[in-house]
């Protein structure tokens, strides 16, 4: 009788690496270690990642810029692809656990820098010296999975998912708040047992009860949970459209589609400080072409990117993943993965390198992917359906919305030629009906960035004038397009009004 081949354990390094990971996010190229990790990774898989590298790397080599955009798929795909191995050496995503020592640093350093920094916690937003308020949402989010879905103690595991459930609310995160739901919900179906019901039930209630008291009592972090507008979104959205209109095969390549989106003479900001003042990024980082700036959509930065090639190969990855969680039937794997795709919709939540929820997604992708065996109609299926769904702002775009009253520009003074780029000031006013309202002012070359956009309320006295001023993109010549777009963002991504001009410079 022949003994079982002994499993090789995980190597040391990434229990630490886990625990460190949320708070100190910068160690995540450490996961290119686990690479070897691959070859224990059934052959469908590997056909899988095969064709997922392939195309990413196809539309690099007709893309603008071919050599860079070559080397930063490879980047990318590499950092996947070791996220991956991480999984596959842990090979059970309960084994995540070490991830709450450093969310829970997180939530402390949230919480003591906000009240250490005079921020009243029931009024604002929750920050932290050096993460966004949707970064805190989702390690809010990370955190009320690790506490329902892991084994261990009641002791800790209750305190910290309670502690995890204020700091996501108190972020007033709408896309966190979604992927938490839809997380909860996958992984509730997947874990059926009543306790965990009576859990969920509870935290149902609580988190009912929180929000009808911070509806009441008009706290604007909780009030902005129930607001169904885009904050802008749709303005990003539409320019990434300009962009994938510009390369609409090769795409303009991974993570070079921040160079299109930034607007022309913005200062390079890394984050905002809990006090206010942004934090300058040095002379290096200027240089990367903004990458951090995204279309706040997977299906819209995949395409903008990489092409119709690489977003297909994405979708066919993020269908095997959730094909495999789905028959691995593990209630923490598929309530990370079932979450954090959602967030997609109105994020991006599976870029990396990220503040660590990206890393956690890949690493809890390859601890499922161990475990596909084959691939058949219905991975298609479940692709096709994934598409359909995260695709939301793209499939919007060409849907007929119900026509409008077209509004009437009753004045526009706005210079054709200047001597500076920086500087330029346009004034315009609308005819329109009573409402709130956005313009917005873009320089258009090949594609389309923001210069800035002001909302503006419109009463019975009439529309007030509108002074739309910033810098220009430093060209001998260029397109500028004032929008008019309604006051609250959402899927509707056709302005409600247009004018074009050209403008040169001349020194």
């Amino acid at each position: 009788m022949t003994r079982p081949a002994e499993v090789p354990a995980p190597p040391r390094w990434i229990t630490p690496w886990l625990a460190a990971l949320p708070a100190l996010y910068v160690i995540s190229p450490l996961a290119l270690l686990a690479l070897p990790y691959l070859r224990r990774l059934p052959r469908p898989v590997w056909w899988v990642l095969g064709f997922y590298a392939l195309s990413q790397q196809l539309p690099a080599l007709f893309s603008p810029e071919p050599l860079l955009a070559s080397l930063l798929a490879l980047a990318r795909t590499g950092l996947m692809f070791g996220l991956i191995g991480v999984g596959v050496a842990l090979r059970d995503a309960q084994r995540l656990q070490p991830l709450a020592l450093g969310l829970g640093v997180v939530y402390v350093t949230a919480l003591a820098s906000g009240a250490l920094g005079g921020a009243d916690l029931l009024v604002s937003r929750l920050s932290h010296p050096y993460m966004t308020s949707i970064t805190l949402g989702l390690a809010g989010a990370l955190g009320v999975w690790l506490a329902l879905f892991t084994q261990g103690r009641l002791t800790w595991r209750v305190p910290f998912g309670l502690l995890a459930l204020g700091v996501l609310l108190l972020s007033g995160s709408r896309g966190p708040l979604a992927a938490t739901l839809v997380g909860c919900a996958a992984g509730f179906v997947i874990r059926r047992g009543w306790r965990l019901f009576l859990g969920v039930l509870a935290g149902a209630v609580l988190l009912a009860g929180v929000l009808s008291l911070g509806q009441r009592l008009e706290l604007d972090a909780i009030t902005r949970l129930g607001s169904a507008d885009t904050t802008g979104r749709d303005i990003v959205w539409e320019n990434t459209l300009s962009v994938i209109r510009s390369e609409p095969w090769s795409g303009a390549g991974s993570y070079r589609l921040g160079q299109h989106l930034a607007a022309p003479g913005d200062a390079c900001e890394l984050w905002s400080a809990p006090d206010g003042q942004a934090q300058v990024c040095p002379g290096w980082v200027r240089r990367l072409g903004s990458p951090w700036l995204i279309a706040h959509n997977v299906s819209l930065q995949q395409l903008a990117e990489t092409g119709p090639l690489g977003l297909l190969g994405l979708f066919v990855l993020l269908g095997a993943v959730m094909g495999a969680a789905l028959c691995q039937r593990h209630p923490l794997g598929t309530a990370v993965i079932s979450g954090l795709l959602v967030a997609t919709v109105n994020d991006n939540t599976l870029l990396v390198p990220s503040p660590f929820f990206a890393e956690v997604f890949w690493v809890v992708a390859g601890s499922q992917l161990l475990h596909l065996r084959r691939l058949g109609v219905g991975m298609g299926a479940l692709t096709a359906a994934l598409m359909l769904v995260l695709s939301a702002p793209l499939l919007a775009s060409a849907l007929p919305f119900p026509p409008s009253l077209p509004p009437r520009l009753a004045l526009l003074n706005a210079p054709s030629t200047v001597s500076d780029p920086r500087g330029y000031t346009a004034f315009a006013r609308f005819d329109l009906p009573p409402g709130r309202y956005r313009a917005s002012l873009h320089s258009c070359l090949r594609s389309c960035a923001r210069i800035v956009s002001l909302p503006f309320t419109v009463d019975a006295e009439g529309a007030p004038g509108v002074m739309l001023s910033g810098s220009l993109r430093p060209v001998r010549r260029q397109t500028l397009e004032l929008r008019l777009h309604p006051g609250t963002s959402s899927l509707r991504l056709q302005p409600l009004g247009t004018r074009r001009w050209t403008v040169e410079v001349r020194p």
